[in-house]
């Protein structure tokens, strides 16, 4: 929608105005070119369809729009399309007025609350096919009608929706209408997965551990980050998030050991405990240390020790803190030796 027009006082809305979230934390190449995208982004005007898996930061990617663009200074509203029932989705999002139903008081919707600013849509995937269409009108019209009311009533709002799978598999399976998709999906911003910029874990570590504890020093048993480093994460930053409150209560002495850690395994039920090998069918038995992190057995020889090769030297680079000479000093390489490995392993392209 075009640029915001000034209002006379600011909104007053239960979802409006929430306070500050933590910003996108990480210096890996995907978040780099992340936060360069997002600020190309913000200089616009025009509907942004985030998507990304569940626990990537979607509200975060929506909160930095807002934050770099001519809005800024504006309400940021998020609401989460699938927690509204369909029979108050119309009073939420344009509002109603006194009496439209048993007991309903005079109040503004989302639309309203967010005038001269943005309004993330998250899950908005979600939405009924009968909202979709009264979504459509208001986008089309830029004009909305409280629920019970007989007058339009003119918004600004930019809309930024968010998605995990992304709007077009909606469409595709008609629970998605295409004519509101052309409307949303103007511009599409994709968030990586914790899994494809490991590089950021221990940057997130110590944001994360900050903010959950920010008047007790706490640190990662060394081990702790490799065992992150070979972890899927399915739940993305959210799920690290959770592992480190709960590994918190069990830190001794301010530090987090991985028995603490209680790191899923890979069928994300159980916590990892390496079995004692005589337990193990001889099939099963993998090289000393592997069970920890919940790694399968391993067959080829080659497979393996290249893979031990490159977890080990991104294991020093995040140690290190991305130093590639204090990294191969660790390592007993010269910086020479250190480039040429980890340009045969294809870590390069992984480092901020």
């Amino acid at each position: 929608m075009s640029s915001p027009s000034p209002r006379p006082s600011p909104s007053q809305h239960p979802v409006a105005d929430m306070p500050p979230a933590p910003q996108l934390s990480g210096n890996s190449l995907p978040m780099q070119a992340l936060r360069a995208q997002i600020g190309r982004i913000a200089r616009c005007g025009a509907p942004v369809a985030i998507r990304g898996e569940s626990g990537t930061g979607k509200e975060l990617a929506a909160r930095a729009i807002h934050a770099q663009g001519a809005r800024a200074s504006f309400p940021f509203i998020a609401v989460n399309c699938g927690a509204i029932p369909e029979a108050l989705m119309e009073a939420e999002f344009f509002g109603c007025r006194q009496g439209a139903y048993t007991g309903a008081h005079e109040r503004q919707g989302l639309f309203q609350a967010a005038h001269g600013g943005s309004l993330l849509l998250d899950e908005v995937d979600d939405l009924p096919l009968a909202m979709q269409v009264k979504l459509l009108r208001v986008l089309q019209e830029r004009r909305v009608r409280k629920l019970g009311g007989s007058t339009d009533e003119a918004v600004d709002v930019r809309i930024l929706c968010a998605s995990q799978q992304g709007l077009a598999r909606g469409v595709a399976a008609g629970t998605f209408r295409q004519d509101l998709f052309y409307r949303l999906h103007v511009i599409e911003l994709a968030l990586p997965p914790l899994r494809e910029r490991r590089g950021d874990l221990q940057v997130l570590c110590e944001v994360i551990l900050a903010r959950l504890a920010p008047r007790q020093a706490v640190s990662l048993a060394p081990p702790v980050l490799a065992a992150l480093a070979a972890y899927a994460f399915p739940g993305n930053v959210r799920e690290l998030e959770n592992l480190l409150e709960r590994a918190l209560a069990f830190a001794d002495g301010g530090v987090i050991a991985l028995d603490a850690l209680a790191l899923p395994s890979a069928a994300g039920s159980m916590p990892l405990r390496a079995p004692a090998l005589p337990d193990l069918p001889e099939r099963q038995l993998c090289l000393p240390g592997m069970a920890a992190y919940g790694l399968p057995p391993v067959l080829p020889l080659d497979m393996y020790l290249r893979q031990a090769e490159r977890d080990m030297i991104m294991l020093a680079l995040v140690q290190a803190r991305y130093h590639r000479a204090r990294a191969a000093r660790q390592l007993g390489l010269s910086v020479r030796q250190l480039r040429y490995r980890m340009q045969k392993l294809t870590i390069q392209e992984a480092l901020p």
